[in-house]
């Protein structure tokens, strides 16, 4: 008997065109000899639609499909059970923990890093923390917060007191390389 499985993409983060592009790839490799495979796609305002092929994906139709997806454990709600689900969402809301915690409170399975796993890894500040206190080796940083950005002279003399230029400077929680640049020197 086959099993159901839901692959969910799209997301609202800023790499919603980045997941897109891999879930076609990802969906062109289930076996569907093994599942029946329903593609959930989540647009950048957040509307879960409910996607009829892939060739809707390639060419960006899904976002205008009529069927709206919804998540839930209440047996009244479910139209169809699911067996488990595959997250191909990249950054916030998708690789964050936020995701997989909606699936653990619908008891419904899935695939990659759990709650915990998913949120630390995803915010680099964190996890440089918990690497940190298990004696890893990492890259020299220097954690700036949002609201210490008032004070750029200050935190930019941070900076330049523990590094040397070039520097990289990468958002805490943003995937890929979303967000990176590079600053040649102070000017930068």
């Amino acid at each position: 008997m086959k099993k159901n499985l839901a692959v969910i993409f799209g997301g609202r983060s800023s790499e919603h065109e980045v997941s897109c592009v891999s879930v076609v790839t990802i969906a062109k490799a289930v076996d569907l000899e093994k599942y029946n495979m329903f593609l959930i796609g989540i647009t950048k305002d957040g509307e879960w639609k409910l996607v009829e092929d892939i060739a809707g994906i390639e060419d960006g139709s899904w976002k205008q499909s009529p069927v709206s997806a919804i998540i839930s454990q209440d047996d009244m709600m479910k139209v169809q059970p699911i067996d488990v689900i595959f997250p191909v969402l990249h950054g916030m809301y998708g690789e964050d923990g936020t995701i997989q915690g909606l699936f653990e409170m619908a008891d419904i399975p899935y695939v990659g890093c759990g709650v915990f796993a998913s949120a630390a890894s995803m915010d680099k500040f964190y996890t440089k923390l918990v690497v940190d206190t298990l004696g890893i080796r990492q890259a020299v940083y220097v954690p700036v917060l949002a609201e210490q950005l008032e004070d750029i002279d200050e935190v930019t003399a941070r900076v330049e007191a523990k590094l040397s230029y070039p520097v990289f400077v990468k958002p805490s929680k943003a995937g890929s390389s979303k967000g990176v640049s590079k600053a040649d020197d102070r000017a930068a």
